[in-house]
């Protein structure tokens, strides 16, 4: 059986639209890409080492303002966030408000990570292990008296890190003892 001439015709150009459609025209312009989440670091490796340093300058922080008294807001909002952030705050505002200072640093040391998220989220980028140790850094009132007689032993603490999307720092977003038990 025989085709009439306008179905074949037809055909054709039903054939031809189609294929013509897959063939790129020179006239449209590519869209543009698409941002994409870039990690802001390459490995777990310098991901603990700003986490590291990330919370050595929370502990400066912490430590100046237990040393001293001086509350120094921006200094805090350089280093935490969030709940942390208020937390450490009103703390050491109230340490320094009963005239309570430290005799010695708060330290830290075996940092390990605990997980480094690659997502795209600024919201806990980093969280790490850390021994945190106040064995030294006991608070004296104002007569230079101990304010209390046990010693703190040095504890493991999870750290949590957000990244700033102002500067792309790590701020410590979360403390928590891990483990009561001596590290």
């Amino acid at each position: 059986m025989r085709l009439p001439n306008l179905v074949r015709a037809s055909v054709g150009v039903l054939l031809l639209v189609l294929l013509s459609g897959c063939v790129p025209s020179d006239a449209t312009t590519p869209p543009e890409p698409a941002a994409t989440f870039v990690a802001p670091y390459a490995t777990d490796e310098e991901a603990l080492a700003a986490a590291e340093e990330a919370y050595a300058e929370y502990l400066a922080a912490i430590n100046k303002a237990l040393r001293t008294g001086d509350i120094d807001t921006s200094a805090f909002e350089a280093v935490a966030t969030g709940t942390e952030l208020s937390g450490a705050i009103d703390v050491y505002s109230q340490i320094a408000a009963e005239g309570k200072r430290s005799t010695a640093d708060i330290t830290f040391d075996q940092a390990v990570l605990q997980r480094y998220s690659r997502d795209g989220s600024p919201s806990e980028v980093i969280t790490i292990y850390a021994c945190e140790n106040l064995s030294k850094a006991f608070l004296v009132d104002e007569s230079g008296e101990r304010v209390r007689e046990d010693d703190i032993p040095p504890r493991t603490m999870q750290l949590t890190f957000d990244l700033s999307p102002d500067n792309d720092s790590l701020l410590l977003s979360d403390r928590q003892v891990w483990d009561d038990a001596p590290c």
